[in-house]
């Protein structure tokens, strides 16, 4: 019998008694009657969004800053309080969790599209057992059931006043916490040394592709298709179709965006030029610059998909997309392309931009090289990103289990 085991039986051999969240605190909003002015030089600690988003524990030393006057009447986190997005363009999505694990005397004030919850009692949930149970899948069900919408989900308070959630002793909470702790910990470990690894490969890639060799515009050196244009008719099934949603940095995303067009319309759609493997795709906008190459011919391309395929065989097609991924290439890139928080570039721009072009067998060498590194750090199916999926697959595994209670008598219907 586990030390877990041993204390639910000592201490609730009966059940954990389930609480309706309006019967143990109340839900509060964020900052109120800001101005785009008052986030440019602010005075005190501003929790973004984002950060709630991503951090089952909240980030509090954040560079974030808001400005708030001396007379405001403002409401601030506190030690143990459990924080909620309010909206997102999925119910899904809707309600992501973030909790007060760290105490702080600083004040924090919470964005306007967040809000919190502060229990009645502060003792009756340890914060980083909250940090864990409201992002289980049982309380992310019961979150999402809360949410309304039709383009934008958004959470309705009222709705969260009656998710149920459990309520072990604080013994049994603790070591709950312990085990699923260690999990992360684990996870956070791995995820670091994978970031060591990707910036030691780009910083390597970039030194590797740093040459004197001659530069070549890309319309000298390339056959180029320009897939602007009208948008093709989807279908439910048919050929993929590879949108700038599905290009990443290096690799085709055939999990981000499923869209298919008619086997029929296949060939008017690319009647400017058929994909080969091999094939190397930019996009030029939302987002610009991702490059990819072709890995399979079953695909259609969409607008804002630009096809390089070099002319001779004086260019390689993997060192083609490496110098684009490369540091010296999108800063020409992003310098050349115009527009505020959305950067596009037009073709007849994009053509023109240089490339180094030494010789193919010093190509081949790089890419050589730079392939290897790249399956160590990328490919999903093997090394630390593998690891990774595979810790945190085994700690949701964990966190299901570990949460999931026997209800008492006086559990909350």
């Amino acid at each position: 019998m586990t030390k877990l085991e041993q204390l639910i039986e000592q201490l609730c051999p009966d059940g954990v008694e389930y609480r309706k969240m309006g019967e143990l605190g109340t839900f509060y909003g964020g900052i109120t009657g800001k101005s785009k002015e008052d986030f440019k030089e602010g005075n005190a600690k501003f929790i973004t969004y984002k950060n709630v988003y991503a951090n089952p524990a909240l980030q509090v030393d954040v560079p974030d800053r808001v400005r708030i006057s001396e007379k405001e009447n403002q409401r601030t986190l506190e030690y143990g309080d459990i924080i909620f997005t309010g909206s997102s363009e999925t119910p899904d999505e809707c309600g992501i969790s973030s909790v007060v694990t760290t105490k702080t005397d600083e004040k924090l004030y919470l964005n306007s599209f967040c809000f919190f919850f502060r229990l009645n009692d502060k003792n009756i949930l340890l914060p980083d057992f909250s940090k864990h149970l409201f992002r289980s899948n049982n309380l992310r069900y019961q979150i999402g059931k809360t949410a309304s919408g039709v383009t934008r989900f958004n959470v309705s308070k009222d709705r969260m006043k009656k998710v149920c959630i459990p309520v072990p002793p604080l013994e049994v909470q603790a070591e709950i916490v312990r085990i699923l702790d260690t999990f992360t910990e684990f996870t956070t470990e791995l995820t670091t040394e994978l970031t060591n690894r990707k910036k030691q490969y780009e910083y390597y890639r970039n030194m590797l592709l740093k040459t004197d060799a001659s530069h070549y515009m890309l319309e000298e050196i390339c056959d180029i298709v320009d897939y602007r244009g009208k948008t093709p008719k989807k279908v439910d099934e048919g050929i993929f179709l590879v949108t700038a949603k599905n290009i990443r940095k290096g690799y085709i995303d055939y999990e981000k965006s499923q869209e298919y067009v008619n086997p029929d319309d296949y060939a008017e759609i690319m009647r400017r030029g058929l994909p080969q493997i091999g094939d190397v795709l930019i996009t030029t906008e939302a987002p610009c610059g991702n490059v990819a190459q072709i890995d399979r011919e079953d695909i259609a391309l969409a607008q804002r998909v630009i096809k390089y395929r070099p002319k001779d065989g004086h260019l390689n097609s993997s060192y083609l997309k490496y110098i684009l991924l490369g540091e010296e290439f999108q800063n020409k890139l992003l310098k050349a392309a115009t527009g505020g928080t959305v950067k596009g570039i037009k073709g007849s721009k994009l053509h023109k931009l240089t490339i180094p072009v030494p010789s193919i067998e010093e190509q081949r060498r790089i890419v050589d090289i730079l392939d290897r590194f790249d399956k160590l750090c990328n490919d999903i199916s093997e090394g630390l990103p593998a690891e990774i999926d595979a810790r945190k697959k085994q700690y949701e595994y964990y966190q299901d289990k570990l949460l999931t209670f026997k209800r008492s008598n006086r559990a909350t219907s």
